[in-house]
């Protein structure tokens, strides 16, 4: 049997008293009868639904990067615009590629991860505002995880400081209020697949902005 420890790894403690919230417990078991269900085609696999969590340790996190929900059409992995390696970069993923590459690198080409691992273990947060998603019907869950995702902010509002949040789009910076601002430092964006819709460069410096703040702050830098 899977435990949350498995799911969660060092993020357990910390999510404990969130997953034991009867509203949240709830919702959960309302998304685990989709995935049982032959009516719906739910994304990511279930074992990846808190992947992005376990895969970013809890005492390394300095950055949470948000946005909307997994990708709707199969190739959602469990952290947020991440693909699998060796197939086609995503429209999003590649503008996000491209803007690092025209902010940090001068244009240049360099060593990108498509599974945004590398990002996560150096204590990025990928964290979409939705887990899960219907098949072709994006958004579909999000009332199923907006509870969630708001307790979310409000422990690490109460438990850490210093954090960079990055509200990439609309639906990422309605949690705005949930933030303590006062603490923690917030950057907002467009998402990037509006601008990969429009075939236009998408206008967002925060990789340079999170290495200023990190460099100044606790001299750390994020190797993009």
């Amino acid at each position: 049997m899977i435990s949350w420890n498995d799911l969660l790894g060092s993020w357990e403690r910390v999510l404990s008293d969130i997953i034991s919230d009867p509203i949240v417990r709830a919702n959960l078991r309302t998304v685990n009868g989709y995935y049982f269900n032959s009516s719906f085609l739910v994304y990511p696999r279930q074992i990846n639904v808190f992947r992005a969590f376990k895969e970013c340790p809890y005492d390394k996190l300095s950055v949470v990067i948000v946005l909307q929900d997994p990708y709707h059409d199969g190739s959602a992995t469990g952290i947020p615009m991440g693909n699998e390696p060796d197939t086609r970069m995503s429209p999003s993923l590649k503008i996000v590629k491209d803007t690092i590459s025209r902010t940090i690198y001068k244009g240049q080409d360099f060593d990108f991860d498509p599974t945004l691992i590398k990002w996560e273990r150096q204590g990025i947060l990928l964290l979409n505002t939705a887990l899960t998603v219907e098949a072709g019907k994006p958004l579909s869950h999000q009332k199923l995880w907006a509870y969630f995702t708001q307790k979310v902010f409000d422990k690490l509002s109460e438990i850490n400081s210093g954090i960079i949040y990055c509200l990439w789009g609309k639906y990422a910076e309605s949690y705005r209020m949930y933030i303590n601002e006062n603490s923690n430092t917030i950057l907002t964006s467009t998402h990037p697949v509006y601008a990969s819709y429009r075939g236009l460069p998408w206008d967002c410096d925060h990789f340079n902005k999170i290495n200023d703040i990190l460099k100044k702050n606790n001299n750390l830098y994020i190797n993009w």
